[in-house]
């Protein structure tokens, strides 16, 4: 729904979604979903202290106020990956029917209801909450297209600079980190053969599978929308080296292939964000890779069933306070 975030500290966020992908081994993976804040019990500093002593602590500023204070290239871009986001598996990885009845029916509940709930609270996101804003359906597989492309081929080609513009700053930050660890001269090619356009993707190869939206609690006017795009495509890539050839008037440089082109059929779940920061929108971006929601993920307070809202929310605290 488009209800706000947990009352956590945003600014302080921490990515915890490393990004992964089954073609480039970008950085190692990371399925679980991000903690929005972590709160830390007060009793362990003051151990030994009378129980009826209370230490006062110093006035902090609101989170309203520190956005206020911040320039728009100071405000954090990732606030991590919604919590509770459903993303529906393939069918092949679904469980099966008749050896996991209860599992696959729940799966197939929470993705019925999730959907329904992410539909109207984009809508109360967009026309009630932030009077006026696109819904914006027809552009997110073009978006996520053009920006899962471009990424890519920023990474083969080494430009950090395309990463900054329309990655996250921690996926920015890991794609750099892997280029800059490349070996001298050394280049990687990458292609986008084809796109797999199955029955599961509506015959074209992409297709949305989550579009969630919520304010940012404490800030007027501020929030965020996610969507998880599934991406089923053919690439290739290889690694080619740079070899400088000394003429007798000028130099040359050639260009050697370092092993054999390589091509795979890849099943991707991209992330695409926009931000909303007190009445400014700014562009879409990669967020980073995510995971379909799996059978051991119903155990989370997110998806669990049987509890009541306050139960569950008490949960939900615990879990992101790093409670046990």
């Amino acid at each position: 729904m488009a209800s706000s975030l947990s009352k956590g500290p945003v600014f302080a966020a921490v990515r915890s979604n490393a990004a992964v992908s089954p073609f480039f081994p970008l950085a190692s993976a990371a399925s679980h979903q991000c903690r929005f804040f972590s709160q830390t019990s007060q009793r362990g500093a003051m151990r030994g202290a009378p129980e009826n002593i209370s230490v006062r602590q110093p006035a902090q500023p609101s989170m309203r106020t520190r956005g206020r204070d911040l320039s728009r290239s100071e405000l954090p871009q990732d606030i991590g990956l919604l919590p509770g986001t459903y993303i529906r598996p393939q069918w092949r990885d679904m469980p099966s029917i008749f050896q996991q009845p209860t599992e696959r029916l729940q799966l197939e509940w929470l993705w019925l209801k999730t959907g329904f709930q992410n539909f109207i609270g984009l809508l109360a996101y967009s026309k009630w909450l932030n009077k006026g804003l696109p819904l914006r359906l027809k552009e997110r597989r073009q978006v996520a297209q053009d920006l899962h492309q471009r990424m890519y081929a920023a990474f083969a080609d080494g430009d950090v600079t395309i990463l900054k513009k329309i990655c996250c700053a921690g996926l920015a930050n890991s794609l750099g980190s892997r280029i800059s660890s490349r070996p001298k001269g050394e280049k990687i090619t990458w292609n986008l053969d084809k796109y797999n356009r199955t029955p599961t993707t509506f015959m074209t190869g992409i297709r949305v599978v989550s579009d969630r939206a919520t304010q940012i609690p404490e800030l007027p006017d501020s929030g965020v929308r996610q969507v998880v795009v599934r991406i089923t495509s053919r690439q290739s890539t290889g690694k080619v080296k740079v070899v400088s050839k000394a003429g007798a008037r000028n130099s040359t440089t050639a260009v050697e292939p370092v092993g054999p082109v390589k091509q795979q059929d890849c099943t991707e779940y991209i992330v695409i964000q926009k931000l909303r920061w007190t009445g400014e929108e700014e562009d879409w971006r990669v967020w980073g890779h995510a995971s379909p929601t799996t059978v051991e993920d119903l155990s989370s307070p997110f998806f669990v069933s049987g509890l009541s809202l306050s139960e569950r929310m008490d949960a939900m605290k615990d879990m992101m306070g790093g409670k046990k």
